[in-house]
């Protein structure tokens, strides 16, 4: 496990990608046709809104937010809604994967889950 004392934020998010995309690489699948991120301006004039990964599946694309938090909110995954303007493309559960303790619903569409189920 890492020393999370020493890490910073990009750095957290950068580990955790990086984890979820080796476990998609040792199940032999491509991710480069099913791991995305977002970056925009649709809901606020000022500054960006992100999701820091989206996994696509089967048309369903699932929102994924990193935090380096132990108390998630679910104002966190508010931009989640700018998948349902995608064409063809349905939204699945929203995830925060954050340093919380265990899985903890955050509204119906919306879990945070810990770093182990990476």
């Amino acid at each position: 496990m890492i020393n999370l004392r020493k890490i910073t934020e990009d750095n957290f998010e950068t580990y955790v990608v990086s984890e979820i995309i080796k476990s998609f690489s040792n199940e032999g699948i491509d991710y480069r046709f099913c791991i995305f991120y977002y970056r925009g301006k649709d809901k606020r004039s000022t500054g960006e809104n992100e999701i820091d990964l989206i996994v696509e599946e089967n048309g369903i694309l699932y929102p994924i937010e990193i935090k380096m938090t132990g108390n998630p909110k679910a104002s966190m995954g508010s931009t989640n809604t700018v998948l349902d303007k995608i064409p063809d493309k349905k939204r699945g559960r929203g995830v925060i994967l954050c340093l919380i303790d265990k899985k903890t619903y955050l509204r119906e569409n919306l879990i945070a889950l810990p770093l182990k189920y990476v």
